[in-house]
């Protein structure tokens, strides 16, 4: 009793030694207009307290990359999420919420179709897509550049290339965003009917899904087949269809439909892209440096840990915060512009470490195709209307009213 009310009261005093924000991460309010806000945190320091959260953020540059680069002591085992539920039903079950040499071993497997060899086959079918996609679209007037084209090459794909059956492939979309609203608080609406949704996805991978209905060379099948030769259980082969599932779509479509109203609202940055399609790859970094797809995940601090006078206790959970290090002016000068010549290579939209995006080739490739094909027929581009909802996890626009001016 006395240990506990000590390590309360150094708990007490550590908070009050770290600037604080109260403001409500997870409100409509900042999710929707979010960059003021992480300035305010930046300029707190490397570590700031949640106040309505109970958690540590680290809003810098330098403090996510030493988070994620890490493991031993911010860990994902615990689960990356805010809330317990979700933890409890997600840790050391799929390979997002492992560590250590037990992560290593399922990325290897879990990686194997999305190296860039691997990958290379796919690049002639994209193009293809694309293309044609474009020329219908070239055609056709104002459409919604979410749904008519960022849409197409993931929703196009990725289901394909997973196997899944009709179940799967027909509701992956809405099951992918549900999976990401669980990372939120227990309290907020968002958390609670995202929990829901997933409850239904672990219903589907553990007990509705027929083996027998995969594709028998998707990806999935070669978690199944991994399974049958013993190096994971049948359970975990299931579980880990998840972390096929959800990371795969949304944040490569709210990627592609970000770089669409970037470029629209910087004719410049277009001009110089088709003028020099070398650009592309940079291009690529820069969209994903200013508009990160994932904002933040959580992670569980596993012992007493300081980052630039601030200790963080055992124990406590620690917000790392992607979006706000992509935008950081100690590292990036004048981070709020859009430059594509600016060397964002190093950037945090992929996270870093032992837990970087495995599919982040696939997203790069999507991505450099459709720069690529628009380039060679768009002039230029306009956006005549914007929405965007509030989501817990993902940064990205729900329509994208726009018009393409042929080459």
């Amino acid at each position: 009793m006395w240990r506990t009310r000590m390590v309360s009261r150094l708990h007490e005093y550590l908070i009050m030694t770290i600037a604080q924000f109260d403001g409500d991460f997870w409100s409509d309010e900042l999710i929707l207009d979010p960059y003021p806000h992480y300035q305010a945190m930046r300029e707190g320091g490397s570590v700031v307290w949640l106040s309505q959260h109970g958690a540590y953020a680290m809003p810098r540059y330098g403090s996510v990359q030493h988070a994620l680069t890490s493991p031993e002591v911010f860990s994902s085992a615990s689960g990356c999420m805010m809330n317990e539920p979700m933890n409890e039903a997600t840790g050391s079950k799929i390979m997002l919420c492992t560590d250590g040499e037990e992560h290593r071993s399922l990325r290897r497997l879990f990686a194997k179709p999305l190296t860039p060899k691997a990958l290379t086959m796919l690049t002639p079918r994209l193009e293809a897509l694309a293309s044609e996609r474009i020329d219908t679209l070239l055609d056709g007037g104002v459409f919604d550049a979410v749904e008519d084209l960022a849409h197409l090459l993931p929703l196009s794909i990725v289901a394909e290339l997973i196997g899944l059956d009709a179940e799967g492939r027909e509701r992956m979309l809405d099951w992918a965003n549900g999976i990401f609203e669980t990372y939120g608080p227990i309290e907020n609406p968002r958390t609670v009917a995202g929990l829901e949704i997933a409850e239904q996805v672990i219903g589907y991978v553990l007990e509705r899904l027929d083996r027998a209905e995969l594709a028998p060379d998707g990806w999935g099948e070669g978690l199944f087949k991994a399974a049958d030769a013993g190096e994971i259980t049948e359970e975990r082969a299931r579980m880990m269809l998840i972390d096929y599932i959800a990371p795969s779509l949304d944040t490569t479509i709210n990627a592609i439909s970000s770089a669409i109203e970037l470029f629209a609202d910087n004719p410049v940055q277009w001009d110089l892209l088709r003028s020099d399609p070398g650009l592309i790859p940079g291009a690529i970094d820069e969209v994903l440096r200013i508009e990160t797809p994932i904002r933040a995940f959580a992670r569980s601090v596993v012992r007493d840990h300081e980052i630039d006078g601030a200790v963080l206790p055992a124990g406590s959970r620690a917000v790392i915060i992607y979006a706000s290090a992509n935008r950081d002016a100690l590292k990036y000068p004048d981070p709020d512009r859009f430059d594509i010549r600016r060397d964002a290579s190093d950037h945090l939209a992929f996270g870093a470490g032992s837990h970087v995006c495995a599919g982040m080739f696939l997203a790069k490739l999507e991505m450099q195709v459709m720069f690529k094909a628009m380039a060679a027929k768009v002039k230029s581009m306009k956006v005549t209307e914007r929405k965007r909802v509030p989501h817990n996890t993902l940064r990205g626009l729900s329509m994208l009213e726009t018009t393409f001016a042929p080459a």
